[in-house]
C-alpha cells in the first residue's frame, strides 16, 4: 500500500514511517524543513514539504496513497500558554478537515485519525471501552472534534476510517519522558499525593504506532483503544523509573501543592483513574504491543537512553 502520514517527524509519526516501510509499504511524510526530510528518509520514507492547513498541498502530498494518516499533534511542552494550547487545536480539527478531504479527492481507501483514550475517561473512575460515553475536557474535546470529521467524512466520501485512541505514551525520544527522567535525577519530580491509586492505561510509542500498521493492514472501520495490558499509577511509574536511573525515592507532595506547579489539567491527569483495554483491537486488527506492561516499556527507555550515550 502507499501510506500518506501528516506528522511523520513526531515521536510516534517517525515510528508509523519505519514501521509501515518494514511491513513493505511505500510511505510518504509531511515535512516542513532540512530537519524534517532527513527524519523521513532515514526511516526508508519519502518526504513531501507541505503545509497541513492548505487543502490543494496536501492533496499533491496524498497523490496515489490507499491509506491516509492523521498523526500530527502540536501539543504544548512546559508552562503552556492558550496561544499554543489553541494551535494543538487547530492541527486536531482544521487537520482532520483537510486531510479528509484530500483523502476523498486522491480516492484513498482508508483515513486513519490519531486520538486519545482519555476522551472517553469516565469522571468516577470506572474502566470504559471503545463504547464508552464521551467525557471531553477544554484540552480534548478538539480531539473529539477531530474523531467526528473523520467519521463524517468517511460516512460522506464512501472510505474507511479508523480512529485510533492512544493511551498516555512514553518513549526513550519522547520530551515529557526525557524531562521525567530528568526531575526524577534531581529531585525534582515528586510523586504526587492521591496518585497512587489512580492507574491510568500507558502505551510504549513503538505499540502506539503498530497498532495504526494493524488497522491499516485490517482494513476496517472503527474506533480502537491502543494501551498495553497493565494500567500502573503516576506514583508506581515515577518510583520504578527511580529504580532504573539509580535516582532518589521521589518525595510525596500535595495536590495542592502540586497544582501550583504543573498545573490543574496535569493533577487531574495523574490523580484519577484511566482504566480502559486492548482486548477490541487485539482481536480485531489482531495487534500485539511488544511492551505489553511499563516495566517492559522502561526497560528500553532505559536500555535505549545508554546506548545514545544519554542518561539523565
Amino acid at each position: 500500500m502507499r501510506i500518506f502520514i501528516a506528522g511523520s517527524t513526531g515521536v510516534i509519526g517517525r515510528r508509523l514511517v519505519a514501521q509501515f516501510v518494514d511491513h513493505g509499504h511505500t510511505v510518504v511524510g509531511l515535512t516542513r524543513d532540512d530537519r524534517g526530510d532527513d527524519i523521513v528518509e532515514a526511516r526508508g520514507g519519502d518526504p513531501y514539504r507541505g503545509d497541513l492547513f492548505d487543502e490543494e498541498s496536501m492533496i499533491r502530498g496524498a497523490k496515489d496513497a490507499d491509506v491516509v494518516v492523521h498523526a500530527a499533534t502540536a501539543i504544548p511542552t512546559d508552562d503552556p500558554t492558550p496561544e499554543e494550547w489553541a494551535l494543538n487545536d487547530r492541527v486536531r480539527r482544521e487537520g482532520a478537515h483537510v486531510l479528509t478531504t484530500a483523502g476523498a479527492e486522491v480516492g484513498a481507501d482508508q483515513y486513519l485519525q490519531q486520538s486519545i483514550v482519555w476522551v472517553a475517561r469516565q469522571p468516577g473512575g470506572a474502566a470504559f471501552d471503545e463504547e464508552s460515553p464521551l467525557d471531553p475536557d477544554s484540552i480534548t474535546q478538539s480531539a473529539v472534534d477531530a474523531e467526528e470529521i473523520a467519521l463524517e467524512a468517511g460516512e460522506n466520501y464512501g472510505f474507511d476510517v479508523g480512529v485510533v485512541r492512544c493511551g498516555y505514551f512514553y518513549a526513550p525520544d519522547a520530551y515529557h519522558t526525557r524531562a521525567h527522567g530528568e526531575a526524577l535525577v534531581r529531585g525534582k519530580q515528586p510523586i504526587i499525593e492521591g496518585s497512587e491509586d489512580a492507574k491510568i492505561s500507558r502505551i510504549h510509542a513503538s505499540d502506539a504506532a503498530s497498532a495504526f500498521v494493524a488497522v491499516a493492514e485490517a482494513g476496517e472501520s472503527g474506533v480502537w483503544h491502543a494501551v498495553d495490558d497493565e494500567p500502573v499509577s503516576a506514583a508506581a511509574f515515577s518510583t520504578s523509573l527511580a529504580e532504573h536511573l539509580d535516582a532518589p525515592v521521589p518525595k510525596r507532595v500535595s495536590a495542592e501543592t502540586a497544582r501550583r506547579s504543573v498545573g490543574d489539567i496535569q493533577v487531574k491527569l495523574l490523580t484519577n483513574p484511566m482504566l480502559t483495554s486492548n482486548s477490541k483491537l487485539r482481536t480485531e486488527a489482531g495487534w500485539e504491543p511488544a511492551y505489553p506492561t511499563y516495566q517492559d516499556g522502561l526497560n528500553d527507555v532505559v536500555e535505549t537512553w545508554g546506548e545514545e550515550g544519554y542518561l539523565p
